[in-house]
């Protein structure tokens, strides 16, 4: 395959000491020495979520992380309120679906924000269990306003639910202060490491509403995770075949982030966005989000005329770069960069910025 520089929404590039981890032997997923690693890992991860509750690392990608969230609170059948404005939106939906009939959608338009007075009216009228939203939606770029629905949710008294997968370790996000009870993420963006884990945070609160709960399944049910957690927590704290490179691999990307201090962090990405826009237009590009929803480690792009797929081709193929189209109702109108961790630098964006001109030139 040819080599192609990552600036898609994920999995991104990751720095050479991540990857080295990958290409080390093998060890054994239990053990003294395995689990006292294993815990200072779950410790870090905490300390980014920003919460004082549990995190079970799931082996599996960030829709594993919110098969578990929904499996564990809503899948004996509970009512959950699903927050749709774009394909993720739409994926939450779906996986909600199979676990329970009463799944309601409450839709915004695409490339708008989730607006909380609407979700406050939805829960005055009907009353729910969980009410779940993406974070960053990473279909058109959009970030939805968290902290404001998890005062919303507190105070009808729903458990929310965030998909943070494109958005932990880039954007300011607080857990415990915002009031999100369950928040799933995932080792390939934000947290700068290869793909196959989904840490999953659940607050105390969160944690006696599954405990509640009739949760079916067994690989994906937290309540699983915890018993493992806590029956053989001294020697084998999770209840599969861990994938300790991996789990290495994302203890270099963690250790990344507090290097460089997550307030230094969530500022070199949203300086980073705002200059990708601003060469954007300058270029006659559109960004398709309006800065104040604009999300700061995707941006989703208007390219007039149907040339969306030609474009990226030609920055494929001409200039070795790979961007993302989109999705759904989106497809063949915008494209998308991807702008996290190592990727989020006024030098590589410049270098892409000449890409795109270069490109462009090709078909005007």
């Amino acid at each position: 395959m040819k080599r192609l520089k990552l600036m898609i929404p994920g999995p991104i590039e990751v720095a050479p000491e991540v990857l080295r981890p990958m290409s080390e032997p093998l060890e054994a997923h239990y053990g003294a020495e395995w689990t006292s690693f294993y815990r200072r890992v779950i410790e870090a991860i905490r300390k980014v979520f920003k919460t004082r509750g549990r995190v079970f690392l799931l082996v599996g990608s960030g829709s594993a992380g919110l098969d578990a969230a929904i499996c564990s609170t809503v899948g004996d059948g509970g009512r959950i309120l699903v927050l749709q404005n774009g394909f993720f939106g739409e994926r939450i939906a779906e996986i909600a679906r199979s676990y329970t009939p009463h799944v309601e959608v409450l839709r915004f338009p695409w490339g708008e924000a989730v607006y909380p007075e609407r979700v406050e009216e939805a829960l005055r009228r009907r009353p729910t269990d969980v009410v779940a939203v993406v974070h960053c939606e990473t279909s058109t770029g959009v970030l939805n306003p968290v902290e404001e629905l998890g005062r919303v949710c507190s105070r009808h008294g729903a458990l929310l639910v965030v998909d943070a997968i494109s958005t932990l370790g880039i954007e300011p996000l607080e857990m415990d202060r915002w009031g999100i009870g369950i928040c799933v993420a995932a080792s390939q963006k934000g947290l700068e490491a290869p793909p196959g884990l989904a840490p999953v945070a659940v607050s105390e609160e969160a944690w006696e509403f599954i405990s509640r709960r009739e949760s079916p399944g067994w690989y994906l049910n937290l309540k699983v995770w915890h018993r493992y957690e806590e029956s053989w927590g001294s020697w084998h704290p999770h209840p599969v075949t861990h994938a300790v490179n991996n789990v290495k691999a994302l203890w270099k990307g963690l250790e990344r982030i507090f290097a460089e201090g997550l307030e230094a962090r969530f500022r070199r990405h949203r300086e980073v966005a705002q200059h990708l826009r601003r060469g954007l237009e300058g270029l006659g590009l559109q960004p398709a989000i309006p800065e104040m929803i604009a999300s700061h480690g995707v941006t989703a792009v208007e390219v007039p005329g149907g040339q969306v797929d030609r474009l990226l081709q030609t920055l494929r193929e001409e200039h070795g770069y790979l961007l993302a189209g989109s999705l759904g109702e989106w497809r063949g109108r915008v494209f998308r960069v991807g702008h996290m961790g190592p990727n989020a630098t006024l030098p590589v964006i410049d270098a892409l910025l000449e890409a795109i001109r270069w490109s462009l030139k090709e078909f005007r």
